[in-house]
């Protein structure tokens, strides 16, 4: 009986402090999800569906994605270099955020209002995998 009530304790006090301690900070999912809060790309059209699950997420600007690795599907470093390699977005920063065609901000570039979407960049002005820099402005 004791047992049972010892374990009856534990399951009680882990309920409870599930309930008290909040949630973590969401990040991006590799499936073509986007949490709020975050900017994601991804290297295959339409989100990565029915492709490789490149993908990588922002909350803050980058200058040059040179120094990014896209991650795979499981959040591991694919090692592959995400600089002009870009295919589709999804902005849920709560600004507007820019490609750019160069690093520093420099070149063609398309602006991307908070939640939206857009899974075949060869329709804007930075076009299919020539993102090089990532520009996140709030006013």
């Amino acid at each position: 009986m004791r047992l049972s009530r010892k374990a009856a304790g534990l399951v009680a006090t882990a309920a409870i402090f599930t309930a008290v301690v909040p949630a973590g900070d969401a990040v991006a999912s590799p499936r073509s999800t986007c949490y709020g809060g975050r900017v994601c790309l991804y290297a295959a059209f339409d989100f990565n569906r029915g492709h490789a699950d490149l993908w990588r997420d922002f909350i803050e600007d980058d200058p040059d994605f040179a120094d990014n690795n896209w991650l795979n599907w499981d959040f591991s470093n694919s090692w592959h270099s995400m600089d002009n390699e870009t295919s589709s977005i999804r902005n849920r920063i709560g600004c507007s955020a820019t490609l750019w065609q160069h690093p520093g901000y420099t070149g063609a570039h398309s602006t991307f209002t908070h939640d939206s979407n857009d899974g075949f960049l060869v329709n804007n002005a930075i076009t299919n995998n020539r993102a090089s820099a990532l520009d996140i402005w709030c006013r």
